[in-house]
Formats: structure tokens, C-alpha cells, sequence
């Protein structure tokens, strides 16, 4: 057997389990109200004033979410993405922020013992909790997107 087709074979088989690794299905949704409609949606999950992020590919930092299928809520769908990308199952509270390209922004409570890990290799690098002290050395998807989470938390925590 040729190197290259075992390189293509081991890399195959590396893309096989990841893909097994996120086809567990997400915990039911836990909203029951009357849905918002957006494309895209995530949360904030702050856990002992620690809020959790997302790296993904490309060393862009920012909150878990993405997009929400046909006849999902956003607030559904936030909680979807979050436990696909981090392992840590969610219940959606009030909205946040809504972002000027439609993404809407839950602040979201965990669901038992939060562990965050990463469920979706290939677009996930690395998840986890971060104190708001250390947003200014992210590297974040949007710019001013640290200072405006930061001002978020704190507000949130003060309450």
C-alpha cells in the first residue's frame, strides 16, 4: 500500500469520527414560548461570572451558535448550536443583543454541571469558560466584540 493512500485512509478515518463524535443528538429544547425568527442565533452562558466561548478555525473567539434550521425558533436553535459546539446543554432566557446582520444573542443558563468540551472539531478549536478580565487578549470575530461582552457580563453579574 502506497504512502499517500494510507495518509488519505488515516485522514478519512479521522474526519468519519468526528463526524460520529457531533450525531449525538441535542438535549430537547427547554423554550416554550413563541419563538423568534432568525437565521442565526447563540448564547452567552455565564457560569460563576465566567462567560463560555468558542475558538474557531482561524483563532476567532466569540459565543457558540450558528445557524437555525427551517421551523426552529432562534431561541431553539441557540440552544441547539451551543450543545453542539461546547457539550454544554442550555436553557434560553431573555435576548441579549441583536446584531445588525440578524444574529440574535441569548443570555442562556446551564443545565446542570457545565463540561465544556468540543464537539465540532472541524469548525471548533477549543472551548471553555473565560473570566471577563481576560477578554482583552482574545482575538475576537468582530472587532470591539471583547468590549461589548465585557460590558454585557458585568452588567449581568452586578445584578
Amino acid at each position: 500500500m502506497s504512502r499517500s493512500f494510507t495518509i488519505v485512509r488515516v485522514v478519512i478515518g479521522a474526519l468519519v469520527l468526528a463526524c460520529l463524535a457531533g450525531c449525538e443528538s441535542a438535549p430537547d429544547c427547554t423554550f416554550t414560548g413563541e419563538g423568534d425568527k432568525a437565521y442565526t442565533a447563540g448564547c452567552l452562558v455565564l457560569h460563576d461570572n465566567e462567560l463560555l466561548l468558542v475558538e474557531a478555525m482561524g483563532s476567532k473567539w466569540g459565543p457558540p451558535g450558528g445557524t437555525v434550521r427551517p421551523n426552529e425558533s432562534a431561541q431553539c436553535g441557540a440552544e441547539r448550536e451551543t450543545w453542539e459546539e461546547t457539550n454544554v446543554a442550555v436553557s434560553v432566557q431573555e435576548l441579549a443583543l441583536a446584531f445588525d446582520n440578524g444574529f440574535h444573542l441569548y443570555w442562556c443558563t446551564p443545565v446542570g454541571a457545565p463540561t465544556p468540551e468540543v464537539r465540532a472539531p472541524l469548525e471548533i478549536m477549543t472551548v471553555g469558560f473565560f473570566p471577563p478580565g481576560d477578554f482583552a487578549q482574545l482575538n475576537w470575530r468582530y472587532p470591539d466584540q471583547g468590549a461589548v461582552f465585557y460590558n454585557m457580563v458585568k452588567q449581568k453579574a452586578g445584578r
